[in-house]
């Protein structure tokens, strides 16, 4: 039984756009700590290297569930109580 077949359609978008979004995030962070001049101001440097894991987080979390709609109940329940728990234990480990 296909669950949420249309409702793919809406994440696949989302999750493209995120994806774009934390890649573009990652390289600033990345180019910014491999370069000897920061272009970046520190300000919104931190602010980027604080949300980097939850967007990571969450960008995989959406392409997931869009593939997961697509299928059957026996992967979708599965993959979304992993995908809570996933980020409940980051959440965890970071505020706990």
């Amino acid at each position: 039984m296909v669950i949420l077949k249309s409702f793919s359609g809406i994440l696949n978008i989302i999750g493209q756009i995120l994806a774009f979004l934390t890649i573009i995030m990652l390289g600033l962070i990345y180019l910014n700590d491999a370069l000897p001049v920061k272009f970046l101001p520190e300000d919104f440097y931190n602010t980027l290297v604080s949300i980097k894991e939850y967007a990571v987080i969450i960008t995989i979390t959406v392409c997931g569930f869009a593939f997961a709609c697509k299928r059957s109940l026996i992967i979708f329940i599965p993959f979304c109580i992993l995908a809570i728990c996933a980020l409940a234990c980051y959440s965890i480990t970071l505020f706990g």
